[in-house]
């Protein structure tokens, strides 16, 4: 592993962490590369587009309450970030998997969740936001 690699991905964790503190989805702009794509735990495909990603994980983090990340995995451009959070009463576990480019922006970002009622509360919520964004 590259120490400009260990850079690229520490830009984008600090930058990260700095969003998820303040929920400022001004911060995402440039955070997120174009062309970036998410994979949900609610779709098989990812889903490719700035804009719909950044709608996507706005929406996520509005939902999640007492939202914590426990541990944190750093390999190359990989980031691999595991966290608790809760949507109402329902506790919930998952891991975000970010793939970072050389300007320490998110290229990919593929969310794991579990149990199944909080993946089910999440999305329930997320198409909920996403209901409420003018077309």
């Amino acid at each position: 592993m590259s120490a400009i690699h260990d850079a690229d991905a520490r830009k984008f964790l600090n930058s990260w962490y700095a969003y998820v503190e303040k929920h400022d989805p001004a911060l995402l702009d440039g955070l997120i590369a174009d062309g970036a794509e998410i994979s949900s735990p609610a779709f098989y495909k990812p889903k490719a587009s700035k804009d719909y990603v950044i709608a996507i994980l706005t929406a996520v983090m509005q939902g999640f309450e007492d939202f914590t990340y426990t541990k944190e995995w750093v390999d190359g451009h990989e980031i691999i970030l595991e966290f608790e959070a809760r949507i109402g009463d329902i506790r919930l576990k998952g891991i975000d998997r970010f793939t970072v480019n050389g300007n320490g922006q998110m290229t990919h970002i593929e969310v794991l969740i579990r149990p199944l009622n909080g993946l089910i509360a999440l999305a329930e919520h997320v198409k909920a936001a996403l209901s409420k964004e003018p077309a």
